[in-house]
């Protein structure tokens, strides 16, 4: 075997350094920390500001859910404060009913008395009307919040 020597150029020993942090790296370090620091802060309080969106999101959500059921069926009531929607399967020429009601703090869906479909959480109250035409929908949030819709029922 040779021994090779390593060629030794201006580069190499300029950035040979083994003798660990020099004190321009740390300058270095500190100014990007420093730079990136507001931004870190920022993007934190967009994170925040979408997270409180996202209970309007999925009660709009629920609405929209809501008044597709209740337009593609046959009739909608209300009875103790539970929505009754009956709509006919086309394919097999049967009839279902389902329900709408509040089980502890969700709003939830049940076809023929059967099944757990939640369209909603953390609800602290839910009150159906039924008006000529139309259902009136009030939802109160564990968080205080209340929501109204009005849904029309075209006979």
């Amino acid at each position: 075997m040779q021994n090779k020597k390593k060629r030794v150029n201006a580069s190499t020993r300029l950035w040979s350094n083994t003798k660990g942090f020099t004190f321009i790296s740390m300058l270095v370090a500190m100014t990007v920390l420093v730079l990136t620091l507001p931004f870190v802060s920022y993007a934190l309080s967009a994170l925040q500001l979408k997270q409180t969106n996202t209970e309007a999101l999925s009660v709009q959500q629920f609405f929209t859910q809501l008044h597709y059921d209740v337009m593609s069926s046959s009739s909608a009531h209300v009875a103790n404060n539970q929505l009754y929607i009956r709509a006919a399967d086309r394919n097999d020429h049967t009839e279902s009913i389902a329900r709408v009601s509040l089980y502890n703090n969700t709003v939830r869906r049940q076809v023929n008395g059967l099944g757990h479909e939640i369209y909603l959480r953390q609800v602290a109250d839910i009150t159906f009307e039924e008006h000529a035409n139309a259902i009136y929908l009030t939802i109160t949030k564990e968080s205080g919040d209340v929501y109204e819709k009005t849904i029309y029922n075209y006979p």
